[in-house]
C-alpha cells in the first residue's frame, strides 16, 4: 500500500470534522458546498437551486459557542512551573506562539475536532526542544511501528519565480531495522511516491527507541476516534439551515398577494382597460361581470417549519448553556436530552483535564529532550460561574451566538449575572457588537 493510505475509519470521522470546521467558518462557507448541506429540490434547474440556496439563513451558533467556551477557560492564563525551561513561556512551538495560544489552539481542536497530536522535535538553530501541533485531519495512518503525517510544501516554477503552489507531502515517523526512531519524507512522483528525505533524530547524542508524538483525544491520550465536541450543535445547526431555506423559500412564492382578474376587463367601447391598483386609483370598466381578487396563502405549513426552527435555536442554546454549566445540570430541552443519550456532551471541566494530561504529558518529553526536570502545567480551574437561572442563560446565549452582543459582555454577564459590564452603556455595547460581536473569527482560525 502506498504511504498516503488511510487508516480505517478516517474518511467517516474526516466528514464529521469538515462538516464542523464549515458550519463554524460561517454562512458564505457552507453555501459554497452546495448540495454538501443543502439536497437539491426536485424539478430543479441549476439557477433555479442557487437562488432556493441563497435564500437561506445560517444562524451562526458554531462558532460563537466555541469562543465563549475558549474564552469561560481562558480567561485566566495557564500556570507553567518551568524548572528550566522558562522559554517554553513564551515559544512553545518554535515559532513564537505562547503557553496560552498553545492551550487555546487544543481547546479549539478539541470541539472542533475531537483532538490532535503533537510532534517533539529538537531545532538544532534554537538549540531547543519544541511542540508542532497537527490536526487530526493530518494524522492519516498509524500503527504500533508507525505515525503518518500530512503536511504541506512549496514548489516554485523554475520558468516563473513568482508562480508558486502548494504541495502534499507525508512525514512518516517509525523505527529503523536496529529499533531506533527514523523520519521519513515521502513525496509523489512520475514513478510513484518515494523517500525523498530521512533523519534520525537523537537526544544530546543518543538515538530514540519511541516515537515523540502524543495523540490527543477527548478525555484521553492515544489514538481515538471521538467525535468533535461540538457536533452535535452543528447537527442542528445544519438542520437549521435546510429549514430555513424552506421557510423562505416558501415564502417567496406566496408571501405577496397575487391580483388575479376574472371577465373582460373593457370600457363601454370594447377597449382592454390597463387596471391601477393603490390607493388614489380609480378603474371603470364596461363588464358588470367581472370581478378582481387578491389570492392570498392560508394553512399552517409555513407556521410548522417556523416552529421547528425556534425548537433548533432552543436546543443550540440549550448545549451550549449545558457546556458552560460545567456538569451542573444546565439547561436540558428534549432534543438535548435525546442527543445527550447517544453521546455526552463534554463541560468545561472535561475539556480542562484533556488539556491538562495532554500538555503534562507533551512537556514532560520535551524536558526530557532537554535534560531538565518535568514540568508542571496546570490550566485555569476558575471557570466563570453559572448562576443564572437556565431561562436566563439561554437567553444570553442565544444573544450571543446570533451576533447581538460581544463576546467580553457575554463572559462578564456570565460572571456577574448582570445586564452589562460596570460603566458600559448602550452606546458602548453597540460598539462592542460592532467590533467583536459579529466576528466570530477574532482570535480563532476556523478553517
Amino acid at each position: 500500500m502506498p504511504v498516503n493510505t488511510t487508516h480505517s475509519g478516517y474518511d467517516s470521522r474526516l466528514d464529521k470534522i469538515t462538516r464542523v470546521r464549515d458550519f463554524a467558518a460561517g454562512e458564505d462557507v457552507v453555501k459554497s458546498r452546495g448540495e454538501k448541506y443543502l439536497p437539491m429540490l426536485g424539478g430543479q434547474t441549476k439557477n433555479e437551486y442557487n437562488s432556493f440556496k441563497e435564500r437561506g439563513f445560517l444562524i451562526p451558533s458554531v462558532a460563537p459557542t466555541c469562543l465563549a467556551v475558549v474564552g469561560s477557560i481562558m480567561r485566566k492564563d495557564p500556570v507553567l512551573d518551568q524548572s528550566g525551561l522558562d522559554y517554553l513561556v513564551n515559544n512553545v512551538d518554535g515559532e513564537g506562539s505562547d503557553i496560552s495560544q498553545f492551550s487555546s489552539k487544543l481547546i479549539k481542536e478539541l470541539l472542533l475536532a475531537g483532538g490532535a497530536g503533537y510532534l517533539i522535535e529538537y531545532s538544532q538553530e534554537q538549540q531547543a526542544a519544541f511542540v508542532k501541533q497537527y490536526s487530526v485531519e493530518n494524522i492519516i495512518n498509524y500503527s504500533d511501528d508507525y505515525i503518518v503525517l500530512a503536511q504541506s510544501y512549496t514548489v516554485r516554477d523554475e520558468k516563473d519565480k513568482f508562480n508558486e503552489k502548494m504541495e502534499t507531502e507525508y512525514l512518516e515517523l517509525t523505527f529503523d531495522e536496529e529499533g531506533y526512531y527514523v523520519q521519513n519524507i515521502w513525496r509523489e512522483t512520475k514513478k510513484g511516491w518515494v523517500t525523498v528525505d530521512s533523519h534520525t533524530p537523537t537526544n544530546r547524542g543518543e538515538r530514540l527507541s519511541f516515537i515523540p508524538f502524543v495523540p490527543v483525544a477527548v478525555g484521553s491520550i492515544g489514538f481515538h476516534n471521538t467525535d468533535p465536541i461540538l457536533l452535535n450543535l452543528t447537527n442542528i445547526n445544519s438542520d437549521q439551515y435546510k429549514l430555513s431555506t424552506d421557510l423562505r423559500h416558501g415564502l417567496h412564492f406566496t408571501a405577496l398577494p397575487t391580483f388575479f382578474v376574472f371577465g373582460e376587463m373593457v370600457d363601454s367601447d370594447g377597449i382592454q382597460v390597463p387596471l391601477k391598483v393603490g390607493p388614489g386609483s380609480a378603474n371603470i370598466i364596461g363588464d358588470t361581470e367581472a370581478r378582481a381578487e387578491l389570492l392570498e396563502f392560508t394553512g399552517a405549513g409555513l407556521s410548522a417549519v417556523k416552529a421547528a426552527i425556534d425548537d433548533d435555536i432552543t436546543a443550540m442554546a440549550s448545549i451550549g448553556a449545558k457546556m458552560l454549566a460545567s456538569g451542573s445540570g444546565g439547561v436540558k430541552s428534549a432534543e438535548t436530552a435525546r442527543i445527550e443519550a447517544s453521546t455526552e456532551t463534554a463541560t468545561l471541566s472535561t475539556i480542562a483535564n484533556t488539556v491538562d494530561l495532554a500538555a503534562n504529558t507533551v512537556f514532560s518529553i520535551v524536558a526530557e529532550w532537554m535534560g531538565a526536570q518535568a514540568p508542571t502545567y496546570a490550566i485555569n480551574r476558575d471557570f466563570i460561574d453559572v448562576k443564572l437561572d437556565p431561562a436566563a442563560l439561554m437567553a444570553l446565549l442565544k444573544t450571543w451566538q446570533s451576533g447581538g452582543m460581544s463576546l467580553d459582555s457575554f463572559l462578564t454577564q456570565l460572571q456577574k449575572g448582570e445586564l452589562l459590564p460596570d460603566g458600559v452603556t448602550a452606546t458602548d455595547e453597540a460598539d462592542r457588537i460592532e467590533t467583536t460581536g459579529s466576528n466570530f473569527n477574532t482570535g480563532i482560525d476556523f478553517e
